[in-house]
């Protein structure tokens, strides 16, 4: 019976020490090492604020429309809205209730490695942007760049009861809720943080791209990724937003380039083709135009550095500086390969090496790109073997040309037994 005194008595004294008399006075209230953050609430009026304690109830903040829980020594607040009816705005505080980032957010999250969202007006959207624990800015959002989306006009504010801190930001996308700030599971989190490239997810017909540090590289508003890297390549990758491609960083998931072209092609010898107003022009990595957009077709830059193009109905070929190396003069020209190039004039074909020189004695009338070492032409229906340095040597006749040798063969054939029989018949009369 005494030992079960002692431990009542121990129960007891431990409580009123977790839970101080003074605690009583408050409808909610939450322990963060040696500080308290509570909340008064007026359930009739629905009016409620939010104070930051010490162990002895003294206060170490004004009155705040609500304060969120601790992490990483900061704490989300929201102040009361002003005079003029303006929102009320999110910052952090210390344990000391010293104001650390002040309150200049719409929306805010808690920090997570030293790392929180805060979210913002911005023109007619709002922006996310990335802080770390003095407030200094990690990475921002660029919103800007998907104008149809995030719209400040069309935003469905969540809020949980007396706890401003717990609100979020909602966009329906083709019936479907979307929002700026995500958060993963625990693992989908471990996918996240192993994979070797910024990672992609998809969400009810969008793509977004967060990295490693679970910071949102792209919000979740991209109608496609080149996931297979068919139209990607040296460092970036193709990404799509409503009918325009741009580029992201394939290294950090940021976009590059924004969604400013028509359509795109591979890579190849760091220039990216891309379509823009029917025309075709090359842009490096940093998306700066080094050939203009002249063409109205462009083939990738091969061997040689050179690539096809047209121009008003005409093919010939540019280098990587875009200086016209063959003339665009020709009803065709292929890619390089091997140090030459087909070319088509007046329906014939020949190949020129790179300096636009025809290498070839004649011109024939059926021929191909070099893919290999020997490529097979054609000429009134006699077929050749042609090499790079534009000799050739009979390969064989057209199936056209056998059929014709084998139907003169049968009139031979057919005309000699009919002959020799008329004569033996004629022999035979004479002598009768």
């Amino acid at each position: 019976m005494f030992l079960i005194f002692l431990s009542t008595c121990f129960f007891v004294k431990a409580n009123a020490a977790e839970n101080p008399e003074w605690l009583k006075k408050y409808q909610e209230h939450e322990q963060f090492g040696h500080v308290y953050v509570v909340k008064t609430i007026e359930r009739s009026s629905g009016s409620y604020a939010s104070f930051l304690v010490d162990k002895n109830g003294n206060k170490l903040t004004p009155a705040y429309r609500d304060i969120g829980k601790f992490s990483n020594g900061l704490a989300e607040f929201v102040t009361f809205e002003n005079h003029q009816g303006a929102l009320g705005m999110h910052g952090y505080i210390n344990k000391n209730g010293t104001i650390i980032i002040p309150p200049i957010y719409r929306g805010a999250g808690e920090f997570k490695d030293g790392i929180t969202y805060v979210i913002y007006p911005k023109g007619k959207q709002f922006g996310l942007t990335y802080l770390d624990s003095l407030g200094k800015e990690i990475y921002k959002i660029p919103v800007e760049l998907f104008p149809n989306d995030f719209l400040i006009g069309k935003c469905k504010a969540a809020y949980v009861a007396y706890h401003d801190c717990q609100e979020d930001f909602m966009w329906d996308v083709n019936g479907n809720l979307t929002t700026l700030n995500w958060n993963f599971g625990r693992y989908t989190e471990i996918d996240i943080k192993k994979a070797k490239e910024p990672f992609r997810f998809y969400y009810h017909g969008k793509f977004g791209i967060v990295d490693k540090n679970l910071i949102l590289r792209v919000p979740v508003a991209l109608d496609d990724i080149d996931l297979i890297y068919k139209h990607s390549g040296r460092g970036l990758a193709r990404v799509k937003y409503g009918n325009k491609f741009g580029y992201v960083s394939s290294k950090t998931g940021e976009i590059v380039i924004p969604f400013l072209y028509d359509d795109t092609q591979k890579p190849s010898l760091g220039r990216y083709w891309v379509k823009k107003g029917n025309k075709w022009g090359c842009i490096n990595k940093k998306g700066e135009v080094v050939i203009p957009f002249l063409y109205d077709y462009a083939g990738r830059f091969m061997d040689e550095n050179r690539a096809s193009v047209s121009l008003n109905g005409k093919f010939g070929h540019i280098d990587t500086t875009g200086k016209i190396t063959t003339p665009i003069i020709y009803q065709s020209a292929s890619y390089f390969k091997h140090g030459v190039a087909m070319i088509q004039l007046n329906d014939k074909y020949a190949y020129i090496d790179t300096t636009g020189k025809v290498i070839t004695k004649t011109w024939f009338s059926e021929a191909e790109p070099f893919r290999e070492d020997m490529v097979v032409t054609e000429k009134y229906g006699i077929f050749y073997d042609m090499s790079p340095d534009g000799t050739f040597q009979f390969k064989g006749f057209s199936s056209a040309w056998r059929a014709t040798l084998i139907m003169f063969l049968l009139i031979v054939l057919a005309y000699f037994p009919v002959k020799f029989i008329s004569r033996t018949n004629r022999s035979k009369a004479e002598r009768k």
